[in-house]
């Protein structure tokens, strides 16, 4: 990830600098760590990704008049159960919005079932589990949902949700940065698919900001979400999985 990165590049020339008294390649490995620190703050890295990962496939409009699609699949994004805290905050926030435009997207398509993914990644309940209670809680019925909480990544996801859908065609909807990747397993897998895109984490501001002008943590956000995707897409493709 980009912010270890930074710090191991920027310990190496301070050690350069100090104990090993190579002080002008410590410098100028500091300066150069430094820079990327700004870069990666200022959000100028994470924009550059995020701007082609995000619009690769754009939000779908007329989602009434497509009545061939039978399922609208909503992907987890990361969970943290602790029953002190109502399920809006056990969610992720990735989660929880891909939850509401799931719901948003399925009360727009008559007929069609919603079906949450996600398995219990380094957390005892199911992803899948604690969307769907969500959904729930919202007033989606019962009768109206399914779930699938055995998959740990997205190529299992897609593999499982096969085997429950068919040859029906989906609504998608997962991260704005998470869609390319995701697209390609499940058209890999013989879904097809329509992207629901959602969670946009790049947005241009229409007016200033005074706080645009100090980096601050939304841009390593940025780049560890982008720099993950392109990791996990150079990951499956030399699986041969898309």
């Amino acid at each position: 990830m980009p912010l270890p990165a930074v710090m191991i590049l920027l310990a190496l020339g301070l050690t350069l600098i100090w104990p090993l008294k190579k002080k002008k390649v410590g410098w100028i490995v500091a300066a150069i760590s430094f820079l990327f620190f700004l870069l990666l703050g200022y959000g100028v890295i994470g924009n550059m990704m995020l701007n082609d990962l995000e619009n690769r496939y754009p939000a779908p409009t007329g989602i009434e008049s497509r009545t061939n699609v039978k399922w609208v699949v909503v992907l987890g994004g990361g969970m943290n159960s602790d029953p002190r805290m109502p399920i809006t905050s056990q969610l992720s926030s990735g989660s929880a919005v891909r939850t509401i435009e799931g719901i948003r997207i399925h009360r727009l398509q008559k007929g069609a079932k919603l079906l949450f993914s996600g398995g219990p990644v380094f957390n005892p309940v199911p992803e899948g589990q604690g969307m769907a209670q969500l959904a729930l809680e919202l007033g989606v019925p019962r009768e109206n949902l399914t779930t699938e909480i055995l998959s740990r990544d997205t190529e299992e996801q897609a593999r499982l949700i096969k085997s429950l859908v068919g040859t029906d065609s989906i609504f998608l909807v997962t991260s704005a940065v998470h869609m390319p990747r995701s697209m390609a397993l499940f058209k890999k897998a013989g879904i097809p698919c329509i992207a629901g895109p959602t969670d946009y984490l790049y947005k241009k501001e229409l007016q200033f900001n005074p706080s645009r002008l100090f980096p601050n943590y939304n841009g390593f956000r940025k780049a560890e979400a982008g720099w993950h995707e392109y990791l996990g897409t150079l990951y499956s493709r030399i699986k041969g999985r898309i």
